[in-house]
């Protein structure tokens, strides 16, 4: 093992502490991206799926309506032929005829009037789902870049990640270097200091009982199990 200071071991095993630290952070923060990315992305493409759903379902109402415009034509040319035949037939004979193929000729009517807004609605809802699929197109452009690129920097920080830890084991082997015992005492440091700052703010107030008391606790926690306190 080679030899360095205990300082210099101190301090490198503190700076490795920190790399360690912000390296497992970033981590865990791209995971998490990288899940949120994906979420987005899948959406997004589910979306685009229920497009091209809607896109099949149009094409069959329109098949539909013009299948029943096709059928409507039929019965209407079926009327104006009975029309015609009651008008051979003559008044008396076909006068009954006349009035029947009035009647379908009417409800026939009807029934053309309401596929045409049910005709309509149709293409209202082909022009919304246009829209929807031109909006969502970049919109799955970009969500799929952006996995993609959370995905690489996701890679990068494994990679990082990796070699941080190989390096900590080199370090180890090499100089006794600890980060993890490098990390506890930087912590107990911070934390001493943030102590001392507190019991300076309790004296500048006058809290002179309290941070003497305060003191005292901190030098019992220090005595080994079992010393008398006194």
């Amino acid at each position: 093992m080679s030899r360095i200071s205990e300082a210099e071991r101190q301090r490198l095993a503190e700076r490795l502490a920190e790399a360690v630290k912000t390296s497992t952070d970033a981590e865990q923060a791209s995971g998490q991206a990288q899940a949120q990315a994906a979420r987005q992305a899948a959406e997004i493409e589910g979306l685009l799926e229920g497009g091209e759903r809607l896109a099949l379902r149009g094409r069959d109402l329109r098949a539909s309506v013009q299948e029943l415009r096709d059928t409507l034509e039929r019965g209407r040319l079926s009327t104006l032929n009975a029309a015609l035949e009651g008008a051979r037939l003559g008044e008396v004979a076909g006068k009954a005829l006349m009035a029947m193929t009035e009647e379908v000729r009417s409800a026939l009517g009807r029934s053309a009037d309401v596929l045409d807004d049910h005709a309509t609605r149709v293409a209202e809802l082909e022009r919304e789902r246009e829209r929807l699929v031109l909006a969502l197109g970049p919109l799955a452009d970009a969500a799929r870049a952006v996995a993609s690129e959370v995905q690489r920097a996701a890679e990068r920080n494994r990679s990082q990640h990796a070699a941080l830890a190989e390096l900590s084991l080199e370090l180890r082997q090499q100089f006794g270097v600890d980060p993890e015992l490098g990390g506890l005492l930087a912590r107990a440091g911070r934390e001493a200091n943030e102590l001392l700052d507190t019991l300076s703010a309790l004296e500048s107030r006058g809290a002179h009982t309290e941070a003497e008391a305060l003191r005292a606790r901190i030098a019992a926690l220090g005595k080994p199990s079992g010393t008398d306190a006194s």
